[in-house]
């Protein structure tokens, strides 16, 4: 679940320790920046010695069919690229069929109100204060409808409708969040010092539509992995290398993992898990726990396609399904090239009418939140570990 955010001073020891991390890198890559005109904006993090370096986009100037809520271009981990682009241009809710419910292909595109500080509002500062709905929804079947969540102005926070970046000392975290009809959706990228990447996700609902009928939501993820650059990328499925494009699914201690062939720089990225205290829920609601076949796969590992960031380049209400093979050929070769992941992580909302005969207490209005770890691997200090090559 996600958390109200608490305010964290830059304390001496994690300057000293952004200061050894930023140590010039060998190699290091020049960052592009970041277009004005594409209504890209700069973030540099920590401020004077940058380990982190992109470009963000709040949801309704990202790409995709119908937008993908907070996007990041050009994501440059201490002067290597990670990402070209990361966002999330697929999301659904889905209905328990037989009991009312319908589907739909939510948009990502319509920024909503949040609360935040202003030194923290579209710019990188100190805040204590960045509340989402999901960040607020604590009470199994009671809204608190919308900004400013019936909690007034903590610590001088007002509502606004962009991004919000928190220097949090040893992290820098962005939120945002966004409607489709009732449900407000909140989206966070936290990026550490060592060069662990949170990307979370948070489904919430502003009035309490529809939560008499048991319904999951689907965020999916594309990651354009371009580490070192487009070329020379490599996907993993616990630790083997895939000569093709590939689906899998979620599954207690698996790893997918991307890597240069060249530098064997790479991330493995790891499905949260529910844990005490509560953490993203990716491993606890399984695929098609509907039984209606909409959505089958949690990860799809495929070749990169210009302008390719959906399974459908049109947007239709009521297309509630992933076509995966508009996405996924398994003939088709994904070594040393260009890659992309798309990362499933599903909810469900429990209307207290599911499963049928044994249904599970009525939680509609909890917040849940999904979303993986990435764990950076290889020497990112700028000094290649394979300079001859992948090691399989």
């Amino acid at each position: 679940m996600f958390r109200i955010s608490r305010f964290a001073a830059v304390a001496a020891s994690c300057a000293a320790l952004a200061m050894a991390v930023h140590a010039a890198p060998a190699g290091a890559q020049a960052f592009p920046g970041c277009s004005p005109a594409a209504n890209e904006t700069l973030l540099e993090w920590p401020i004077g010695n940058p380990v982190w370096q992109l470009c963000w986009l709040r949801p309704s100037q990202s790409s995709g069919p119908r937008g993908s809520g907070l996007e990041l271009r050009n994501v440059y981990y201490r002067g290597k690229q990670v990402f070209k682009r990361a966002h999330a241009p697929m999301l659904f809710a889905e209905y328990r069929n037989g009991a009312g419910g319908n589907c739909y292909r939510d948009w990502k595109d319509s920024n909503s109100p949040f609360l935040a500080n202003a030194a923290v509002q579209n710019q990188l500062g100190l805040g204590a204060n960045v509340i989402t709905s999901c960040d607020r929804s604590n009470h199994p079947t009671q809204s608190y409808g919308s900004c400013p969540f019936g909690l007034g102005s903590p610590g001088g926070a007002t509502c606004f409708t962009g991004v919000a970046i928190q220097d949090l000392g040893d992290r820098v975290t962005l939120t945002t969040q966004y409607v489709a009809g009732w449900y407000l959706y909140s989206m966070r990228w936290t990026f550490h010092l060592d060069g662990t990447i949170e990307p979370l996700f948070g489904l919430g609902n502003s009035n309490g539509t529809y939560n008499n009928v048991t319904h999951w939501h689907h965020n999916y993820w594309r990651f354009d992995f371009d580490i070192d650059g487009a070329g020379n990328d490599r996907l993993l499925l616990d630790g083997v290398p895939q000569a093709n494009e590939f689906s899998a699914l979620h599954a207690p201690g698996r790893v997918y993992g991307v890597r240069d062939t060249v530098t064997g720089r790479g991330y493995d990225v790891l499905p949260g898990t529910a844990t005490s205290p509560p953490g993203p829920m990716d491993l606890v609601f399984p695929v098609n726990e509907s039984g209606r076949n909409f959505h089958t796969v949690d990860v799809m590992g495929t070749l990169f396609a210009n302008n390719e960031f959906s399974d459908n380049p049109s947007y239709s209400l009521n297309d509630c399904a992933v076509n995966v093979g508009a996405l996924v050929t398994p003939t088709v070769p994904i070594v040393d090239t260009d890659v992309v992941m798309y990362y499933r992580g599903g909810v469900r909302d429990s209307a207290g009418d599911f499963p049928v005969g044994n249904p599970v207490p009525a939680d509609p209005m909890i917040c849940k939140s999904v979303g993986p770890r990435m764990v950076p691997v290889g020497d990112w200090s700028g000094e290649e570990l394979f300079r001859n090559g992948f090691e399989e």
